[in-house]
Formats: C-alpha cells, structure tokens, sequence
C-alpha cells in the first residue's frame, strides 16, 4: 500500500482523476455556476500536488515519509470520490493544504539532496 511502485501509480492516478476533476468543474462552470470556477482553481493546485507526490516517490526516502505522501495521494480520491456522489467541493483551502504539505515535503528532500551530493 505504501511501497514506491505503488504509491508512483497511485500519483499518476492521481493526476488523470484531478485532471477529470478540472473537466468536471468546467462543465458545471459553463453551464450551471459561474461559482465552479472556484472548484477549477483547486483541481488545477491538487494537479500540482499530484505532481509533487509523483517527484517525492522518485527519491531514496524513509519509510515515514513515503506513508505521508501515501496518505496525501488517498486524501486525493477521497476529494474526487466526495465531488463526484455528493458534489461536495471541499475548495481551495483543503487543495492549498494538501499541495503545501507535499511542495514543502519535496523542496526539502531536493534542497537536502543538493547539499549532501
């Protein structure tokens, strides 16, 4: 559940079901609410937070860091899976939290691979 190879996949997931999130959003967007645009701006900043989690499983880490960027990858389906049955946009804030935790998570690891090569 928390091993490389999987939680690669997993991001790689990750992305295409925030990518179906963002098409999803602009549809509603474009026909029902122009308030959905709100919901884009979050599937595009969960996109990058896909991205990150795909980066940070490239990397020789600890066992405790991988279960954290497994858990942040799941947190990303539980979002989809909530927006697509109960139309529930949890929003920037939820977007901004999850993509901050992994961008700081993968600066450090590169900063920190830098300066010890």
């Amino acid at each position: 559940m928390f091993t490389r190879k999987t939680l690669k996949i997993a991001a790689i997931v990750a992305i295409i079901v925030c990518i179906l999130g963002i098409l999803l959003s602009l549809l509603v967007a474009l026909t029902v609410d122009k308030m959905a645009f709100l919901q884009v701006l979050s599937w595009l900043i969960l996109v990058y937070a896909s991205y990150c989690a795909m980066k940070l499983t490239g990397y020789d880490i600890y066992e405790e860091d991988l279960k954290k960027i497994g858990w942040s990858i799941y947190a990303l389906f539980v979002i989809f899976v909530l927006f697509l049955f109960i139309g529930l946009s949890l929003g920037p804030i939820i977007a901004l939290v999850i993509t901050a935790r992994l961008h700081f998570q993968k600066t450090s690891i590169e900063s920190w691979i830098k300066d010890n090569s």
